[in-house]
């Protein structure tokens, strides 16, 4: 298979795939973390490889594009959602696998890391096993488990796992026409038959976590996203725990520069400003913080919002009240969305941010930039955020979805000065990316030696990485990219 697909490590670099839903500009963490990733890893003498989603209109649905940004190779499959007639298309879709592995036959691959396989379908795993690809993956959210991707049902309740019955009433109410009852085809991820929503949801999550057996790595931003996909039935074993990493010094220096630059003599006297960043999503709490900043005892307060005005899965509701909160108070400001070129600028003009997400959010890199930036932080106690407080070390750490709690939380950020002071002070623990890349160029070639029994030509390479002459030996040949697509 290898040199029909391009295989084979030029020079002291690796030649590593991206596969993920968005790339830079695209707004989001992930797009934010992927980015700095492929930087990293350009500055060690690898290359970077990208296959994400356009979604943009009027594109021919499958029909690929490429560019180059920032000096890495991108390829956009145009998609937008369009063709599912059953639950089971969200995660198995063979004309997307036919796109996955047409990039994966012109583009030199050593190893392919798996970022987002939404619009892809879980199923891409598949196929590129089914072609010997060695490859590792990050779970950066609960899409694998969930299709609405944060285990946050249709009535603002967050699922502690999968449970059919749920899901199937939840699957039928976000997406009325994958509902059997909506018309949708009764059938399973590889054609099976389906008795009801719920038995459509199993299935659906059953072949996900099954795909998840294949990457040789499985990547997991926090401890807390670990849980989750333990208790839905993933081996503890295999979820490698890989965090995030932030160019803390080169950050903190920007936000430095944009205080000095933007003197705060606008401001009201004593005025403090909170900010929330990201989606304005239900699942990320944002109407229980508005409602509680308007019940608050704190005039000298502002309340900022950056962050794009999605829906999330057809929800207009928390919108429309979230700009009648904002019209009627006109300390609430929504900015919309930013750049991350534009983080400094926007940390250098807040007193905290907070994140009261009602979902296990994964990781929150925002607040974690925000700690680097010197800002206190009020998160709510769901996922991977409390570590963001050091455990109210560095902020509150409060109930989600209680507006009272958060009403208290936002009268004692602005009446004790003294806790604002402590908490800015308390040290911001985040990793390097030198250390973050150091982890994923080891998984990558630990990855290729196990798959391939070749050891990678790379300047620093672990040399405690040995060659698996047991597996070479056993292992059974692969498909062909051709013989895959035309079922020889």
């Amino acid at each position: 298979m290898g040199d029909a697909l391009g295989r084979g490590v030029k020079g002291v670099g690796l030649d590593v795939g991206f596969v993920t839903q968005g790339w830079h500009p695209d707004p989001g963490g992930v797009e934010t973390h992927t980015a700095q990733v492929a930087r990293a890893l350009a500055a060690r003498g690898h290359r970077v490889h990208v296959l994400a989603l356009d979604s943009r209109e009027g594109r021919e649905p499958y029909s690929t594009s490429a560019e180059q940004v920032d000096g890495v190779d991108v390829r956009r499959m145009a998609y937008r959602y369009h063709d599912h007639a059953a639950l089971a298309d969200v995660v198995r879709n063979r004309r997307a696998e036919d796109v996955v592995l047409g990039w994966r036959a012109e583009v030199p691959c050593d190893v392919i890391h798996v970022h987002h396989l939404t619009g892809f379908g879980a199923g891409a795993l598949r196929a590129l096993a089914d072609v010997g690809e060695p490859l590792v993956m990050s779970l950066h959210d609960y899409w694998m488990l969930c299709p609405r991707g944060q285990m946050y049902r249709h009535d603002g309740v967050a699922c502690a796992r999968p449970e059919e019955r749920t899901c199937g009433e939840c699957i039928a109410r976000t997406w009325p026409r994958l509902s059997l009852a909506g018309g949708a085809k009764a059938v399973g991820p590889d054609g099976e038959p389906v008795r009801d929503d719920a038995h459509a949801a199993a299935m659906r999550t059953a072949f996900a976590v099954a795909m998840l057996e294949l990457p040789a790595r499985l990547l997991v931003p926090s401890r807390a996203a670990q849980e989750v996909f333990v208790s839905a039935g993933v081996a503890r074993a295999r979820l490698e725990l890989c965090e995030y990493a932030i160019a803390a010094d080169e950050l903190r220096a920007a936000v430095e520069r944009e205080r000095k630059s933007r003197p705060r003599d606008d401001r009201p006297n004593g005025e403090l400003v909170i900010g929330v960043l990201g989606a304005l999503f239900a699942s990320k709490g944002v109407l229980d913080l508005a409602r509680a900043f308007t019940q608050a005892r704190a005039p000298h307060l502002r309340l900022d919002f950056y962050g794009p005005a999605w829906t999330y899965h057809g929800d207009e509701a928390t919108l429309g009240a979230l700009h009648e909160l904002a019209r009627s108070d006109s300390r609430i400001r929504l900015h919309g969305a930013y750049d991350h070129t534009e983080l400094p600028r926007v940390l250098a003009s807040l007193d905290a941010v907070a994140a009261p997400s009602a979902w296990h959010e994964t990781y929150g890199l925002a607040v974690r930039e925000a700690r680097v930036a010197g800002l206190p932080v009020l998160v709510s106690d769901m996922g991977a955020l409390a570590d963001a407080a050091a455990g109210g070390a560095a902020g509150l750490v409060v109930r989600a979805g209680d507006v009272f709690a958060w009403r208290d939380a936002l009268e004692r950020f602005a009446q004790d000065r003294a806790a604002r002071e402590r908490w800015a002070a308390a040290p911001a623990n985040v990793r390097s990316v030198e250390a973050l890349v150091e982890q994923l160029e080891r998984a990558y070639v630990e990855t290729i030696v196990a798959k391939t029994g070749r050891r990678p030509k790379l300047a620093d390479a672990p040399s405690s990485v040995a060659l698996p002459t047991s597996e070479r030996s056993s292992s059974k040949p692969s498909r062909s990219f051709w013989s895959r697509l035309f079922g020889r």
